[in-house]
């Protein structure tokens, strides 16, 4: 009789699928290690962007408030040189030489001032969804698109007659360099002191700057305020 060969029992079926399952479950797991790891560099990516966008943001509205109490300084610095050449106008003062360093200042509406927004411009063009604090995101979009521009567009005032200043200035002074700048010396100071668009621009000057500098100091509260928030955020 013909003898049959003799081998290893097959596994049952049974065992194939647990091993089969098994498998499966194994490569999942390591799917979503994978994914897990993955959003969690991504995560520490975005956070160390935002991190330098901020501290940009932070550095950007530092230079404009030292840029806001500059000019605040100096609208207080150019105000007293108006104020001497209107009591001049208003007292019929006509000492010259007691009067020439003080017509370039009393003449300066200090209204250009230039606020950098590259801070924000930049996480803009990243994109807002790199800032994860909602309410921080709100305030900054508030800030640059409405209340700075609103500040710049007031200050606009100041240059609405610029080419006719500028010509009258011109047309009626020699302009001289001194150790502050400038000297504005009239060609004929009791004539100019009498000019009535002299007289018109000289007080229209005193108001703009008057106006502009308490537009400046609540914006520079503004500022500070804004800063303070994005410091805040940092700090977390």
């Amino acid at each position: 009789m013909e003898k049959h060969k003799t081998g290893k029992s097959a596994w049952p079926a049974g065992r194939y699928l647990k091993y089969a399952v098994g498998e499966i479950v194994l490569v999942v797991i390591g799917i979503l290690i994978a994914l897990q790891i993955n959003n969690w560099n991504e995560d520490q990516k975005n956070k160390t962007l935002e991190k330098y966008m901020l501290e940009n943001l932070v550095e950007n509205l530092e230079q404009n408030c030292d840029k806001l109490k500059s000019r605040i300084r100096s609208i207080s610095y150019y105000q007293k040189s108006g104020a001497v050449i209107i009591s001049a106008i208003e007292n019929k003062l006509i000492d010259q030489d007691s009067l020439d360093n003080y017509f370039h200042m009393a003449l300066m509406n200090t209204s250009g001032i230039g606020l950098s927004e590259t801070g924000y411009n930049a996480i803009k063009n990243n994109g807002f969804e790199i800032i994860r604090n909602q309410a921080l995101k709100k305030e900054m979009m508030v800030f640059f698109e409405e209340t700075q521009p609103h500040l710049l567009a007031d200050l606009s005032w100041g240059t609405v007659d610029k080419v006719e200043r500028e010509k009258f200035i011109d047309q009626n002074f020699i302009q001289l360099p001194n150790e502050k700048g400038l000297t504005y010396k009239p060609f004929d100071l009791e004539s100019l002191l009498n000019n009535h668009y002299f007289i018109a621009l000289v007080h229209k000057t005193d108001t703009q700057r008057l106006w502009f500098s308490k537009r400046m100091e609540g914006h520079l509260k503004e500022s500070q305020r804004m800063l303070e928030l994005v410091k805040l955020e940092l700090n977390k």
